[in-house]
């Protein structure tokens, strides 16, 4: 029997993330072999493409994805171009057949994400998002936990991210401080942590009730480290409630100043309570954890702690397992942790409901902003749903 021919990569937007994770995967130096080729390469910097010719002997197209589709004729384009041109370029590559992987956020609207999955119906090709954080040791460690009833049904969950400083203040120097670039951070960042909650609760986020201020980033900051360019216009503090189809609230809340940066997370649940704290970076002077700890209290019984080691690698080794599973289909992957482009609408939709609350203090219902995606029937519910139903 003949080997699979290599698969042949397409890559849009030769920016940080490209050249940290994706590019790295092809070459006589490839940090994962076994991937497949690339064949083009697309970015509207004339320098970055000149780069990249220069490191990977490839050819390089301006911002037209449809004429680099053609030329090159690939099995895959991965996006990693900025949010704002994710929408039109996913599109691009679904009406010309191929199979599409983006980076998160699959787009910067509800909107943009309805047509996404509508142009998915209509092609043979399909889309997977680069929702790496649902590769965590950590996070898959939480959701077996949550889907094997250790603290029965879940009830309350509480997520409050933080981003140290010189993280939190970079989004305001670069295109995502403009909110019609990135959605701003409850699109950009944020969508990370909403399709965590959606995948967690194994749940569909059914309205949402909002609030966004502008605190630490301001031109007029006191102290060189917090000024920002005049024309940023996102806000760098976000709170919300979420309220989910199975009854589940969440509670959210992102600063972009604190001094460290992860999360602390409690999941309240009919039975118990489940607790952990994911830490990136520690504070000034701190030391950093050797590894994570899930602490699970029933309400009757000793509590029991789960130990997880800490990997290395980009953002805490989840990269490389997310690359094991969607483009390696890693025996080592064996379950199927993939966000599809309606999980990644979800995502996108709960950041967009949050924006649209915190500008007109109301309640706004998600599905509204997915009409089309919600009364579709293959999109009733979210496809990994069955192992909490089955658990």
């Amino acid at each position: 029997m003949a080997e699979p021919r290599p698969l042949r990569y397409a890559l849009s937007g030769a920016g940080k993330r490209a050249w940290k994770t994706y590019l790295p995967l092809f070459g006589p130096d490839a940090y994962a072999p076994g991937i497949g080729t690339l064949v083009a390469v697309a970015d509207i910097d004339p320098e970055q493409r000149a780069a990249v010719t220069a490191r990977w002997q490839v050819p390089t197209f301006g911002g037209d994805i449809r004429s680099m589709l053609a030329a090159t004729r690939p099995d895959m384009l991965i996006v990693t171009a900025p949010d704002h041109a994710h929408a039109e370029q996913i599109q691009a590559a679904l009406s010309a057949g191929v199979e599409v992987l983006t980076e998160k956020p699959m787009t910067l609207s509800a909107a943009q994400a309805e047509s996404v999955v509508a142009a998915e119906r209509g092609s043979p090709a399909s889309v997977r998002v680069a929702h790496n954080m649902r590769y965590l040791n950590l996070h898959q460690t939480v959701k077996r936990l949550l889907d094997e009833r250790t603290i029965g049904q879940p009830v309350q969950l509480h997520l409050a991210y933080r981003l140290r400083p010189g993280h939190g203040r970079s989004y305001f120097l670069r295109w995502h401080r403009r909110t019609e670039s990135s959605g701003g951070l409850q699109i950009t960042k944020s969508c990370h942590h909403f399709d965590l909650l959606n995948w967690w609760l194994a749940d569909r986020p059914q309205e949402v009730a909002g609030w966004t201020r502008r605190v630490h980033y301001r031109p007029d900051a006191d102290t060189a480290d917090r000024q920002v360019p005049a024309d940023a216009d996102i806000a760098d503090v976000l709170s919300a409630v979420i309220r989910y189809r199975g009854g589940v609230t969440a509670h959210y809340s992102l600063s972009a100043r604190s001094s460290w940066e992860g999360y602390t997370l409690t999941v309240l649940g009919t039975e118990g309570e489940l607790t952990t704290r994911y830490e990136v970076e520690p504070a000034d002077g701190a030391r950093r954890a050797e590894d994570y700890t899930v602490e699970v209290s029933p309400l009757s019984g000793p509590p029991r702690s789960y130990t997880v080691s800490r990997e290395t690698g980009r953002h805490s080794g989840a990269d490389a397992h997310m690359i094991d599973a969607l483009l390696r289909h890693s025996a080592a992957q064996p379950e199927d942790h993939t966000a599809t482009a309606v999980d990644g609408a979800y995502a996108v939709a709960v950041g967009e409901a949050l924006t649209r609350s915190a500008a007109g203090g109301a309640v706004v219902a998600v599905d509204g902003l997915l009409p089309g995606i919600c009364a579709h029937p293959a999109h009733a519910e979210p496809a990994w749903a069955t192992t909490r139903k089955e658990s």
